[in-house]
């Protein structure tokens, strides 16, 4: 399994694009990198790290008659839970994303986003599996995640494997503002045919155990 570039970059640079900003950038590059978000002990939950990415998109942006670049850099990191025959039963992604304010309004599309918006965008974090279809909206709930009380939107859903087999899925998504970035999480559970029984629990779990550090905005 591998991640994938996330929707969130390119709409933000979209954005920048069509403001037209001065001030900021008036530097002859900018750049929102946001902090490394990760799972803390992930492996006690029987999850291993499987990948870390950082994803950059870099955008010319006119400005005061002057062209300058923006770069924008998402970090997103997988976890996998694997069954005994070594295929992925559950995953959990946690992707960091950087809060972009000019002239005090916010540029990052995922400010907005609801989490039904965030599983659209980000479910391609899990390769093959990014096409949900059927999903239904099943519960909220409220989980600890970076010391903030998030809404863990629950959904039903069927994801479809390399072998044109559909599986009936537990997607788990939740999203928390952290120290100058967007956090948000995302749960799947029953992949490859897998006991949802198995992994009861584990993505609420995971939330309370992520971490986050301060991402940071600089020019050069």
């Amino acid at each position: 399994m591998r991640l994938r570039r996330t929707g969130a970059v390119l709409a933000v640079c979209v954005l920048l694009s069509v403001a037209g900003c001065t001030g900021l950038l008036l530097q002859e590059e900018t750049r929102f990198v946001a902090g490394e978000a990760s799972v803390n002990e992930a492996d006690e939950l029987a999850y291993t790290h499987n990948t870390t990415e950082t994803q950059n998109v870099t955008r010319s942006v006119e400005a005061a008659g002057q062209e300058r670049e923006v770069t924008v850099s998402n970090h997103a990191e997988l976890y996998v839970n694997r069954t005994a025959d070594g295929s992925p039963g559950a995953a959990f992604a946690v992707v960091s994303s950087p809060q972009v304010r000019l002239f005090g309004e916010e540029m990052n599309p995922v400010a907005d986003w609801s989490q039904r918006d965030l599983l659209t965008e980000f479910s391609g974090q899990f390769d093959q599996y990014e096409n949900l279809t059927d999903v239904e909206e099943r519960e909220t709930r409220q989980v600890t995640m970076l010391g903030k009380e998030a809404d863990v939107r629950v959904f039903n859903a069927t994801m479809v494997d390399d072998n044109e087999t559909s599986h009936d899925v537990v997607v788990s998504v939740a999203k928390v503002q952290h120290e100058g970035d967007y956090v948000v999480a995302i749960g799947i559970r029953g992949m490859n045919g897998a006991e949802l029984s198995a992994t009861d629990g584990d993505t609420d779990a995971l939330v309370r155990r992520v971490e986050h550090k301060r991402g940071h905005t600089g020019t050069r």
